[in-house]
């Protein structure tokens, strides 16, 4: 004699729809050869004065910034940016 098992699985729709589209920006921000400061304020879920405060005073982020004319919009290469400052705030954040 089978014995069939019924198995009823509950699915949060906005919690899967939240994963997918934060997985989604991920993909697309890997992609980009630069960002703005809007575009790593939320990447890192921090305002702008927080991260002139906490990254954009390093030398090392310094030398990836770049503008265009004297008083355009600034951009940083994503690509060199990103680790370093993952590498600040796993190892010189309290």
């Amino acid at each position: 004699m089978s014995t069939i098992a019924q198995v009823q699985v509950a699915v949060d729709q906005e919690y899967i729809e939240a994963k997918f589209i934060e997985e989604f920006k991920k993909q697309i921000n890997a992609k980009k050869k630069l960002l703005t400061i809007e575009q790593l304020s939320e990447m890192y879920s921090m305002k702008r004065d927080a991260l002139e405060e906490a990254f954009f005073r390093d030398p090392r982020i310094k030398l990836y910034e770049r503008r265009r004319g004297e008083r355009g919009k600034r951009y940083w290469i994503a690509e060199k940016v990103i680790p370093i400052m993952d590498e600040i705030i796993e190892y010189e954040w309290n």
